[in-house]
């Protein structure tokens, strides 16, 4: 049986989707591109256009589409490469996760396997820009499964409307469902929660149609005069001039992008597409078909399936290396784990199915075997959701215990007190991951209690992470030298340090490092100056408090100190290594019994 699926192949849209992949790559290179993210638009345009001009194609040719064979290929494309990435998470959570990551891998993983990642991630209320302070392995594929979900209902109301039209209702239904959804995008945008608008399908559903709704115009194989073309040129370098911009400044959580930036980043994609089908002998196209770019749109879909888990996995401490190694052992291992899958599981199912056993049979059995390796790999170290603070003791007798409170590094340095072995201390371990104190969700308000039931002889604050945290005001993205910001950091940061007073207990709040590696700017070191000028500003207004001017310990003068073997004592930029938590350990001991 012949395939009425194919339609002509065009390099430039290969080329296209290529760019698309490295504007992604580097986003998420610790943001080296800010705007990079928006790379995805540029992936949903296509899949909107490429997908609707082959359901368009077949209705064409054979008078009708055959919905079962068209998911089939969908799954034979899409579904074995993820299912081949289970494995990976399996064993990341029974070697690497931590404890209290595995329930939320699990359903994570879950979610991913079901294609509905995107509303996982929103109804854990999650904000995706916090990706970079606590990384999950699986964080990415909230945009495949809006493009999951697409190829399954898309398809249907096409076939049911070329069944009584035209194309013509199709253009209709997609300009109407695009418009729709940016309503919804600018109705249900929260300066406060941007992740909301920013996952959703609903809100980001209009990119893909609106790349549908060219494909009713264009097809595969539209052509246009030589005069039309020339304006279509110079309108799509206008294009990816103004698409360099947005992606070199525009930042994922500025008002402006959800009312109006996205909807003028996915029309410029609309010209990139047009140039490519219609003016291949232009010069926007000759571009996007380099042979560079039409490789890299070959295997993308392995690459941005692979690039996210091995960034959170090769982190600096495990590959001792930082900045430009780091990313190319990244990119490196990524593409080389993209090209075995492309060539031995993607392209091999794609063209011929599964070529062992009975399909009826082995897909089922891969799909039950993906998950009970996830489930038997987040397990293993399952704990309790609640769990009850920790106390350490050293020697019989607790002559001094330290409660540390804050965010991960506070737990950081805790557990290397612990280390110390110091006779008579006690630690208790009260910091939480990616918290922060403009959200409270630091369990600031436990702090009174647990100073009434612990009885600390010091509490200690630490905040190192702040300087990634941020929220809307005005219609812009604020961070921590902004008035506003200062004020919010300043008010939430008097209370809990007021919650933790006791008569017989000191506390202590801990300035910021300037951060190291990847961090490092001038712009993030003026945000810690911010930081630290609000914590002293915070500790003077609370009677009792003091300073531990861990910023000056280890990165005096500005200079981050090494540790003893001379590698950086914070390897990722933020946490500390397990001999640097040692040494600031030591000092910090020091500094409370002083």
């Amino acid at each position: 049986m012949s395939d009425h699926s194919r339609i002509r192949h065009v390099p430039a849209l290969d080329g296209l989707r290529g760019v698309a992949l490295l504007g992604v790559l580097f986003f998420h290179a610790h943001g080296l591109l800010p705007g990079g993210y928006l790379g995805v638009d540029l992936f949903f345009v296509l899949s909107g256009y490429l997908i609707t001009s082959l359901l368009l194609g077949e209705q064409q040719r054979t008078g009708g589409i055959d919905l079962s064979r068209f998911w089939v290929r969908r799954a034979r494309r899409l579904f074995p490469a993820l299912l081949s990435l289970m494995p990976a998470v399996a064993l990341y959570a029974r070697f690497v996760a931590k404890p209290e990551e595995l329930r939320g891998l699990r359903i994570e993983a879950f979610a991913t396997l079901a294609y509905v990642a995107n509303w996982r991630t929103i109804f854990a209320h999650k904000s995706y820009w916090q990706l970079f302070a606590s990384p999950s392995l699986l964080e990415h594929t909230w945009s495949l499964s809006i493009e999951e979900q697409f190829y399954v209902f898309w398809p249907l109301l096409v076939t049911l409307l070329l069944r009584r039209g035209s194309s013509r209702s199709v253009l209709f239904l997609a300009l109407s469902l695009c418009a729709l959804s940016m309503l919804a995008m600018a109705a249900l945008f929260s300066p406060e929660n941007t992740s909301r608008a920013y996952l959703g399908t609903d809100t980001r559903m209009a990119g893909i149609l609106a790349g549908a709704a060219l494909a009713t115009v264009l097809g595969t194989g539209a052509t246009v005069s030589a005069q039309r073309g020339r304006v279509l040129d110079a309108l799509g370098v206008f294009a990816a001039l103004g698409l360099a911009v947005a992606w070199w400044k525009l930042d994922g959580r500025s008002a402006f992008l959800y009312h109006g930036g996205f909807w003028l980043t996915e029309l410029g994609a609309l010209l990139l597409i047009a140039c490519a089908v219609t003016r291949e002998s232009g010069p926007v196209a000759r571009i996007l078909a380099l042979r560079p770019l039409t490789w890299l749109g070959t295997v993308s879909y392995g690459v941005y399936l692979w690039h996210w888990p091995v960034n959170v996995y090769l982190t600096s401490e495990r590959a001792h290396l930082r900045g430009f190694w780091l990313h190319l052992l990244h990119f490196g291992v990524t593409f080389a784990i993209a090209i075995v899958s492309f060539y031995v599981i993607e392209q091999p199912i794609r063209t011929r199915g599964v070529t062992f056993g009975r399909a009826l049979y082995i897909v089922p059995a891969a799909v039950v075997l993906a998950i009970l390796l996830v489930v038997r790999g987040t397990y293993a170290r399952q704990m309790p959701t609640t769990p009850e603070p920790e106390a350490s003791f050293f020697g019989e007798t607790v002559q001094y215990r330290i409660m540390m409170v804050g965010d991960s590094t506070a737990n950081s340095i805790g557990w290397a007190l612990r280390g110390i072995h110091r006779e008579g201390v006690g630690v208790d371990l009260l910091g939480k991951d990616g918290c922060t104190l403009l959200a409270d969700n630091c369990d600031g308000p436990l702090y009174a209690e647990h100073v009434k039931r612990l009885h600390p002889n010091a509490s200690v604050l630490f905040v190192g992470g702040a300087f990634m945290h941020g929220f809307n005001f005005d219609g812009a993205w604020r961070t921590a030298c902004h008035p506003e910001w200062k004020r919010r950091f300043e008010t939430r940061m008097q209370q809990r340090l007021a919650d933790l007073r006791a008569p017989s207990s000191e506390v202590w709040v801990a300035t910021l490092p300037y951060v190291f590696g990847d961090w490092d700017s001038e712009d993030y070191r003026t945000q810690v100056d911010c930081i630290n000028e609000s914590t002293r500003k915070s500790a003077q207004s609370v009677s009792g408090v003091q300073v531990l001017d861990l910023a000056q310990h280890v990165c005096p003068k500005g200079i981050c100190a090494m540790d003893g073997d001379g590698e950086p004592i914070r390897p990722d930029g933020v946490h500390y290594s397990v001999k640097g938590a040692h040494e600031v350990a030591l000092w910090t001991l020091a500094q409370l019994q002083h």
